[in-house]
């Protein structure tokens, strides 16, 4: 399986920190250099550097899709990894069979899933997720799946992190995914502001039509409200980081 990491040209430090992270656990890693915000035409739906991060998802997914592989893990370049990260990554075979994607980072936040826990070895198990876990700094992904991605996102409407991991996206929606418990990495700026690197992305608001954003967040809350409700047998559950050379599980 392979490991693709998001870098961008003049981010070296963050490609040392991405290098030692996979000497730690034992993994070889892929750089795929990572689309430039200088270099996007405008999108009015978002940021030039969420445009950018977007376009630099895709470039993995093509990389995944042109592969061999049946499954490939997309990482970005601030992460920690678990201790036992590399024994998870080294082989797929561990990755339920109806899997499309595969949550391997926790961003510390409760999250929604459902409640049969699959065990996969490792003292680890995998989770349906059924409600929103943002972030997207590592994933797996099946190669059919970055197929139907790569169609599915020609035109882009919201953050990487929301078409993946926000079932009020159609991206979302139509693929099963799982969370991985404990999860096997986590951002920098979520453990450590020591260890936090300085920021990518471009503040500043996006011009939206008041009551087009109104609307839009108004069917959003509603939606959200009746999915929790739904048939599905969901239950709350906190993403608790213990420490990142120890492990990163979430917590009934």
């Amino acid at each position: 399986m392979r490991c693709l990491v998001i870098n961008l040209d003049r981010s070296l430090d963050r490609l040392a920190h991405m290098t030692a992270e996979f000497a730690r656990i034992g993994v070889p890693f892929e750089r795929v250099r990572a689309v430039d915000a200088a270099e996007v035409t405008r999108n009015p739906n978002l940021t030039a550097a969420e445009t950018a991060c977007f376009l630099s998802h895709r470039k993995c997914w093509q990389v995944i899709v042109d592969g061999a592989d049946q499954f490939g893990a997309v990482f970005e370049d601030d992460i920690k990894f678990s201790k036992d990260a590399g024994r998870m990554l080294a082989r797929a075979s561990w990755v339920p069979s109806d899997a499309d994607i595969v949550k391997l980072e926790t961003f510390l936040s409760p999250i929604r899933i459902k409640p049969r826990e699959i065990p996969v070895g490792g003292g680890h198990s995998v989770f349906r997720l059924v409600g929103q876990h943002l972030g997207a700094a590592g994933y797996l992904v099946s190669k059919q799946t970055a197929q139907r991605l790569l169609q599915q996102t020609k035109r882009l409407r919201t953050p990487i992190d929301a078409a993946l991991f926000n079932p009020n996206r159609m991206t979302c929606s139509r693929h099963t995914i799982y969370q991985l418990s404990p999860a096997l990495c986590v951002q920098t700026d979520l453990i450590s502001e020591h260890d936090a690197f300085p920021t990518m992305v471009q503040a500043g608001p996006i011009a939206r039509g008041w009551l087009h954003n109104k609307i839009l967040g108004q069917f959003s809350r509603t939606y959200a409200h009746f999915r929790s409700r739904s048939f599905f047998g969901t239950k709350k559950i906190n993403v608790a980081f213990q420490e990142y050379r120890t492990s990163i599980r979430p917590k009934p």
